[in-house]
């Protein structure tokens, strides 16, 4: 089954909402005042006037958001009030699409659609195609977490594969993981629990529940279904069908179709054009030929309990440039101010859930981070920062987590993952671009990030936390331990929020 796409929402002009309800609340009062058992004669004449003034009163083609973005687009050029141009649109649907047509693909105006908004019900998905559909920047998700639901037996199989000779291979290793998942899980479970359970509160009991699941679901594999919600505006929507339209992935290509027919003729036009040529695909592929080396040498996996990050490079006058940068919005000059004095300046007042300055953003850094497929799921969702990733390597390295250490399961957790990772390299030989889909959370994913220091304070906050999960902290500590010695002042009150009162204090004694 291909993933399941619905449009669960859309922006309509609120007047026509407004007007629209007004209607309903007439046919129920109506419902009230004609009593139990009206004449049929009276029903058929009250139906008529609504009915009349009904289409008197709404056009139904207006229930678009293209309407909407049609109005905002003459506002640069009709001097009319704003809430008149939308008025205009919704009486006019027509007129409207032609106006969008003219503006966005003729004179090249695409920000106008970005005033309609689409929400979508998404399921049936891979967590493998949902890194896919996730790693464009500016769409809203919310997903259906591991880290507090338990999985059942729920994956997909991806087409290419379905008939083949390594269906029946996949699908065996991808119900043993789970299998797995389900006694560690229980095992983690049961460890945590005190000599009397019954002495727990309900929170309590939830809390210990989803911190077992938190370290069970590493063993999920890839190709575990998922489900979310999507927001986008009709911008990124066109853009997004045009990335998912050559993916090498049938899934993905599949889930560009079942967006594009959720959405149907809804706006024909703000969405327009959905495929591309050979660029930009072709070209990494080219590029990937030039770079590739001889292949490496087959090497047992590794295995480890730890993120890793490495700093590639960073601005080394990133402090002097951030202060130049105040200097710059101050409508001042650099002088030879006390910049120790300066630094308490820009952080009074400033509170664990402030953000920073933008003049932050002018310093840099770019640092090779190597972290679980279940700590990428959530970082990158910090996508404002620049993220480049490598494709998974089946016996490069995967996670352990110490609690699974802890309970004397790790064994049994390592042979599941490497039964994984021979898997993926037998479907490679027959099938390659799909041996990641039988690898597991626990995985490694090489990510390059570049990202400023603003960024790295948000990343702070909500990473280093307590409340954060246990490796997304420990990534997010060491990008930090990486920067806050180059940069000391810059980075001073970079910390998790559970932590800031103190780091504050301290910096201001």
């Amino acid at each position: 089954m291909p993933p399941i796409v619905r449009l669960a929402g859309y922006n309509v002009d609120a007047e026509l909402l407004s007007e629209t309800l007004d209607i309903l609340r007439e046919l129920d009062q109506l419902s009230k005042s004609m009593g139990v058992n009206p004449s049929a004669s009276d029903l058929r004449a009250a139906v008529e006037r609504l009915g009349d003034e009904l289409r008197a009163r709404i056009d139904f083609e207006a229930f678009t958001p293209e309407t909407i973005s049609a109005a905002y687009a003459r506002i640069s050029r009709d001097p009319s009030h704003v809430t008149e141009l939308r008025r205009s649109a919704r009486f006019s649907v027509a007129r409207a699409r032609k106006s969008n047509e003219n503006i966005i693909f003729g004179l090249g105006h695409a920000s106008v659609a970005e005033h309609a908004t689409f929400n979508f019900d998404v399921s049936h998905l891979s967590r493998l195609a949902t890194e896919e559909l996730q790693y464009h920047r500016l769409q809203s998700f919310t997903e259906k977490s591991q880290r507090y639901i338990t999985f059942g037996e729920e994956y997909i199989v991806p087409p290419e594969l379905v008939g083949t000779d390594v269906e029946s291979k996949f699908r065996d290793v991808v119900r043993k993981l789970f299998a797995t998942y389900t006694t560690i899980l229980e095992t983690l479970t049961e460890s945590s629990l005190p000599d009397d359970p019954g002495a727990l509160s309900k929170a309590e009991l939830r809390d210990l529940e989803n911190r077992a699941k938190e370290d069970a679901r590493y063993l999920l594999p890839l190709a575990c279904s998922t489900q979310m919600g999507m927001t986008l505006n009709a911008r990124n929507l066109e853009h997004l069908l045009w990335e998912l339209s050559d993916h090498p992935l049938t899934e993905v290509r599949e889930l560009g179709q079942a967006i594009h027919a959720a959405v149907g003729k809804m706006a024909p036009s703000l969405v327009k054009y959905t495929s591309r040529r050979e660029y930009p695909r072709a070209n990494r592929l080219a590029l990937r030929a030039q770079f590739a080396g001889k292949p490496a040498p087959e090497s047992a996996l590794s295995f480890r309990n730890a993120p890793r990050a490495e700093l590639l490079d960073f601005d080394r006058d990133a402090e002097h440039r951030v202060l130049e940068a105040f200097s710059f919005s101050s409508n001042g000059t650099m002088t030879k101010a006390d910049e120790a004095k300066l630094w308490r300046l820009i952080f009074t007042n400033l509170g664990p859930h402030d953000p920073v300055y933008r003049e932050f953003e002018v310093a840099r850094a770019t640092l090779a981070l190597e972290m679980s497929a279940t700590c990428y799921a959530q970082f990158k969702r910090h996508r404002l920062m620049t993220q480049l990733v490598q494709s998974y390597a089946p016996q490069f390295a995967a996670i352990v987590p110490p609690a699974i250490e802890d309970i004397g399961q790790a064994d049994v957790f390592r042979a599941a993952v490497r039964d994984a990772a021979e898997a993926a390299q037998e479907i490679a030989k027959s099938s390659p671009g799909l041996e990641a889909y039988v690898l597991t959370n626990a995985h490694v994913k090489r990510v390059m990030v570049s990202l400023n220091a603003r960024e790295l304070y948000h990343l702070c906050r909500l990473r280093c936390d307590a409340h954060a999960q246990w490796e997304i902290q420990l990534l997010a500590g060491k990008m930090l331990e990486l920067l806050q010695s180059k940069w000391p002042n810059l980075l001073a009150l970079a910390c998790g929020k559970d932590k800031y009162d103190e780091v504050a204090a301290q910096f201001f004694v």
